[in-house]
């Protein structure tokens, strides 16, 4: 399987230039919306376009949800400082129409893609929600999203962005707080901390490893790989 996977967008449409005949899957790592150098019609119609997209393609195209994302799809439950308050109302309710074409992780075998990464300390704060399943981490996190009970432990934000939750949660992790401390035993494709270049940590052995891919406000480039 091909993957190629599409770092926080924020309104540009950049996605465009991707070859999508030459790929198994399309994901998106999250964060359409919020900028603070385009416009608010033009993040609009792009988020507009990404939807139509994954609509066309829905095999193909998976939408990951980020920490810009959550705040209107939930509003107001979790701000996250970057609203676009005269544009609120329209993108929660594009949001909420569409909610069922927006997923929390993509897992293909022992490859995870989440918006912000799942630490060890996150994980073990929440580890009951994975017991029963402990393979499949990607489909725990997407039936916690589904479960308006659950989902609470998916937006957690530590100190280091300005919460007071001891750990991140899946859209909020700092990468201080993901790359030295992922889980092992998976590979986890990244965004939401910007980063010069794709940056890969590994770990100790060969099953582990993060790599964060928040490059697009630098560089054009996309993550790729084959599985």
């Amino acid at each position: 399987m091909k993957i190629i996977a599409i770092g926080d967008i924020h309104g540009r449409d950049t996605w465009k230039k991707v070859d999508i005949d030459a790929f198994d899957k399309v994901v998106f790592i999250g964060d359409y919306v919020d900028s603070r150098i385009l416009s608010a019609p033009i993040i609009i119609h792009n988020f507009k376009e990404i939807i139509a997209f994954k609509k066309a393609l829905p095999d193909k195209v998976v939408l990951l949800l980020g920490n810009h994302d959550i705040q209107y799809l939930f509003y107001p439950d979790f701000p996250n400082g970057g609203l676009m308050e005269n544009s609120q109302k329209e993108l929660t309710e594009l949001f909420v129409s569409n909610r069922d074409l927006f997923q929390m992780a993509y897992q293909v075998k022992n490859y995870l893609f989440t918006h912000a990464g799942v630490s060890c300390n996150w994980y073990n704060e929440h580890v009951k929600y994975f017991e029963s399943n402990p393979t499949a981490v990607g489909d725990v996190l997407n039936a916690m999203y589904f479960d308006h009970k659950e989902y609470d432990a998916l937006f957690e934000a530590s100190h280091l962005r300005s919460g007071s939750d001891r750990f991140g949660g899946i859209v909020w992790a700092d990468k201080l707080e993901t790359q030295n401390d992922f889980l092992a035993g998976y590979h986890q494709i990244v965004g939401h901390t910007k980063v010069p270049k794709i940056e890969r940590h590994d770990g100790a052995g060969d099953d582990s490893s993060i790599t964060y891919i928040d490059i697009l406000s630098v560089s054009e480039t996309f993550y790729e790989l084959e599985i």
